[in-house]
């Protein structure tokens, strides 16, 4: 269960809906860029400059997430082995709001999203990103670096060619909008209720 060596882990719940969402971006950019790099998958918004922009801005937007957010398969490691020992259980207690809130985002995006259907990973991520970030006005003081992308100008690509495309990429796009709001209302919405009690043991 290898971390980021510069892993930023937040203190205060409401900053780790962030960090939620960012493992959440994280795992969707790799699997697509993985995708894309094998050829199973090809783009075709924009002309081939705003192709290219779209592309090096989330490569780029990837490697600032590799190295200070965890992976999902982290939190997979950690709910597979708790079982093992002490310092698991402690790890998972620690990880638990993290785990809480990705899980929302997970189940909404199997509830939102059927098996097969045609999706865009990489405008789910500006959507999921520019209404976190400028809608929701949450702090993003932690990861400065998300407030080097311009949203608006990227979002803008995509609904240029949403004006010239055909019915069934527009539904895709217009689609890609609705997925994304309704994975940040379930995260703004999932809570995390921290334990204040403690159990008093019984002197014999």
């Amino acid at each position: 269960m290898i971390q980021p060596q510069k892993r930023i882990k937040p203190k205060l719940l409401r900053e780790q809906k962030t960090e939620a969402l960012l493992v959440f971006i994280r795992t969707t950019l790799e699997e697509y860029f993985e995708k894309l790099d094998k050829g199973e998958i090809f783009t075709t918004i924009g002309d081939d400059e705003e192709s290219i922009l779209i592309s090096n801005i989330l490569r780029n937007l990837l490697l600032q997430l590799q190295e200070c957010v965890v992976s999902s398969s982290y939190l997979r490691s950690i709910i597979a082995n708790v079982h093992k020992n002490a310092t698991l259980k402690i790890l998972a207690k620690q990880e638990e709001p993290l785990m809480v809130y990705y899980d929302s985002l997970v189940k909404g995006l199997e509830h939102n999203l059927k098996n097969g259907q045609k999706w865009m990973p990489e405008l789910m991520v500006l959507c999921l990103l520019s209404e976190w970030i400028i809608e929701e006005e949450k702090s993003v003081f932690l990861y400065p670096f998300l407030n080097d992308i311009n949203y608006l100008q990227l979002l803008e690509i995509y609904d240029k060619t949403k004006l010239t495309s055909d019915d069934f990429t527009q539904e895709i796009i217009l689609n890609m909008y609705k997925i994304s709001s309704n994975l940040i209302a379930n995260l703004f919405n999932s809570t995390y209720k921290i334990n204040t009690t403690r159990k008093r043991k019984k002197r014999k």
